[in-house]
């Protein structure tokens, strides 16, 4: 990578991830995770670009986008997620089984929704329309955005770490780990939609509550 493109990198690439990570969270389809990670992979690889500037960057993004996408639902409720969702993947059927999981859990399918894809665009809106109480919602929406941010941001960074230091047998093997998970974890949800479409049908929720 030429000296003018790490300037680039290194001056704005914090506000690119955060943009995303923002706008992600008020439920515009951004690849927001690979974003995170890719700049903590070149954290890793360049000493003035440091990851804690970047997770903590991340952790005031997700906080905001996650509160505005909560008074965005509660100001315009679920016609706006009705209208406007399948123009970024909220189908019915998803919406269907967000609002039924949204019943069944609380302020647990808020913080759960963070690590899982199309679930994570809608959560916040979801949460608001609903008129979850805020407080139980900030509670749940900003340990989960933080944990989010740490956990992919750190995962990419020590990745980064170990492919330096590949003597360290160990530290390959943690890498190699998170990857795993990193990769893994959001194909749950969509590996399994038909299926949870189908119980939420079953148990028809009438009106989803905050709990």
């Amino acid at each position: 990578m030429g000296p003018d493109l790490t300037t680039f990198v290194v001056v704005y690439g914090i506000w690119v991830v955060a943009a995303f990570i923002a706008l992600e969270s008020i439920g515009i389809p951004l690849p927001a995770e690979a974003t995170l990670m890719a700049a903590a992979f070149f954290a890793s690889r360049t000493p003035d670009f440091s990851i804690w500037i970047l997770i903590s960057a991340g952790v005031v993004a997700v906080l905001i986008g996650e509160i505005s996408g909560f008074w965005i639902g509660r100001l315009f409720g679920r016609r706006l997620i009705t209208k406007y969702g399948p123009r970024v993947g909220v189908t019915p059927q998803r919406l269907r089984i967000g609002e039924w999981l949204f019943a069944g859990y609380g302020g647990r399918f808020v913080f759960i929704a963070r690590f899982l894809p199309v679930l994570r665009n809608m959560a916040a809106v979801l949460a608001g329309a609903n008129r979850m109480p805020f407080f139980r919602f900030y509670f749940a929406a900003g340990t989960a955005g933080v944990a989010w941010v740490m956990f992919y941001g750190l995962a990419a960074f020590y990745f980064g770490e170990a492919f330096r230091n590949l003597a360290s047998s160990a530290a390959g093997s943690l890498a190699c780990v998170a990857v795993v998970i990193v990769l893994g974890l959001p194909t749950l949800l969509l590996r399994y939609e038909r299926r949870l479409l189908a119980k939420a049908d079953l148990e028809s929720p009438v009106r989803p509550q905050a709990q």
